[in-house]
């Protein structure tokens, strides 16, 4: 059998013991509510002060912020005065003859352009006489040739055509940038193109030899209309008649000062072939080459045909070769003597 632990003779009497301590002692009520009153002052001066450092961080914060947001708009406002103040390139002068002349934005005199100069935005141009031509590539490659007697105001994006003719080829351009050009009656925007504007105090006339141009028309109520001419088409427009539309040919005499205007075509080492490819698309004609194509490539030109008209520089061409040729209804045709 397993043995029991012996009992003790010591019993643990609770009661005895609590009567021997004595009751305990019971807190002063009003010293209790005096140490709540204090600990809730302590309590509410540490709120008081987070609240307050919180405070003054949003309005360091905000000042910050305004003062930040003032030297942006500073340094913006700074940048775009000075961007606006340096006038942009819009063009390079590649060709002139006769009496032409530009004015600056800043300057009110006139006086002669000079070859190979740069045109800027906010730039007159002007060519005094008929036999004055002027020939211009654009940033984009594409060109503007005016022909005489003509003023031209040059903006960002947008040619003032005062009075005269321009004439806009975007044929080499890779993407021909936005262009627009206004006059009295209305504004004409190309959509890939060869085309011509003429203004006068009357009428301003649009003619399209390739491609398409967007015409919005103003008139006398400044009502607009917008319409899109097609090739062949040629448009007149004033604020007191509606746009009036009839056919033109791309080889219309309408274009021949546009020939005169053109950057020179270089003779030196240029085959006949290069001479009538190029001859065409300036003239707007059709090539027959009558099984001569070929033939032509080996036959090499020298010389200069700097200011001629259209039909002094095929003469003078053909004039050094044993080729003959013939334009007869538009086309262009080869033959050989």
């Amino acid at each position: 059998m397993d043995k029991q632990p012996p009992k003790s003779n010591q019993t643990l009497d609770v009661d005895r013991l609590l009567k021997q301590v004595g009751p305990r002692t019971q807190p002063n009520v009003k010293q209790a509510a005096n140490s709540k009153a204090k600990v809730r002052q302590h309590w509410q001066q540490a709120v008081l002060k987070q609240q307050q450092i919180q405070q003054r961080r949003r309005v360091n914060w905000a000042i910050a912020a305004s003062l930040m947001l003032m030297a942006t708009a500073t340094l913006f406002t700074f940048n775009q005065s000075t961007v606006n103040d340096e006038p942009m390139m819009f063009a390079n002068l590649s060709n002139f003859s006769g009496d032409v002349q530009v004015r600056d934005a800043l300057d009110d005199s006139w006086r002669a352009v000079q070859a190979n100069q740069t045109i800027q935005s906010g730039t007159a141009i002007k060519t005094n006489s008929s036999n004055s031509y002027l020939t211009m590539q654009l940033n984009d490659n594409s060109e503007i040739r005016m022909a005489g007697n003509t003023e031209l105001v040059i903006n960002p994006q947008q040619l003032e055509l005062t009075k005269g003719q321009i004439y806009h080829d975007t044929d080499e351009s890779f993407k021909a940038a936005p262009l627009v050009i206004k006059t009295n009656h209305g504004y004409v925007q190309h959509i890939g193109t060869r085309y011509m504007v003429s203004n006068d105090q009357n009428a301003t006339r649009v003619a399209v030899r390739s491609g398409q141009v967007k015409l919005t028309s103003i008139d006398s109520n400044q009502t607009q209309t917008d319409q899109t001419l097609e090739q062949n088409q040629l448009a007149t427009l004033s604020n007191n008649n509606p746009v009036t539309l009839s056919a033109i040919s791309a080889h219309d005499n309408l274009w021949n000062w546009t020939f005169m205007a053109q950057n020179t075509f270089s003779l030196d080492n240029k085959s006949l072939y290069e001479f009538v490819d190029w001859y065409t698309q300036q003239t707007g004609l059709a090539v027959d080459w009558q099984g001569l194509e070929s033939p032509s490539k080996r036959v090499r030109l020298q010389g200069n045909i700097k200011n001629m008209t259209a039909e002094q520089a095929i003469q003078t061409v053909f004039y050094s070769t044993q080729y003959n040729y013939s334009i007869n209804d538009g086309v262009l045709q080869i033959n050989k003597q």
